[in-house]
């Protein structure tokens, strides 16, 4: 019989369909480190982003800094992606800049203000896997980083 806790984990019998599904397991994952990550910009910087304006600001962090490219990056639309885009300009963290490759192109850029909420997002972010570390260990976590880190191919996905 499965204890109390297990239950209130969303602890599930092996072999069910609920357990096996992949898709949930991430979700679960990426909730578990947002929120730790939200709850660390709170105390850390005084304010934590809504999840529109916090993927904006991981897709400047990896390069993707043309509007159109962060719409197709994160499948939104571009007037999501303008939406998201006015409340971290507002907030003074990024800025829209001409791109110098492309005269009719724009892109952005994290304003001084921004970089140091990436920095402090970064702490709070290696934190969260030394947390993850000391509960499932180091060797896990270091898998899970692997497994994730493959290439995995093409979705299969029609676009």
């Amino acid at each position: 019989m499965a204890s109390t806790a297990n239950r209130r984990a969303g602890a599930v019998a092996p072999g069910s369909a609920t357990q096996e599904m992949l898709l949930r397991k991430l979700l679960h994952a990426f909730y578990w480190m947002d929120d730790g990550l939200q709850a660390h910009m709170m105390r850390e910087a005084g304010l934590s982003l809504p999840r529109a304006q916090s993927m904006m600001m991981v897709c400047i962090a990896d390069g993707v800094t043309r509007q159109a490219d962060m719409a197709t990056h994160l499948r939104v639309s571009k007037q999501a992606v303008q939406q998201a885009l006015k409340a971290l300009i507002a907030k003074d963290f990024v800025r829209i800049e001409p791109d110098p490759d492309n005269g009719r192109q724009k892109i952005v850029t994290l304003t001084r203000k921004g970089h140091e909420m990436r920095r402090i997002a970064r702490t709070g972010i290696l934190a969260l896997e030394r947390e993850l570390a000391e509960r499932i260990g180091a060797d896990r976590l270091e898998a899970l980083h692997d497994a994730l880190g493959a290439d995995w191919g093409p979705s299969g996905r029609a676009d």
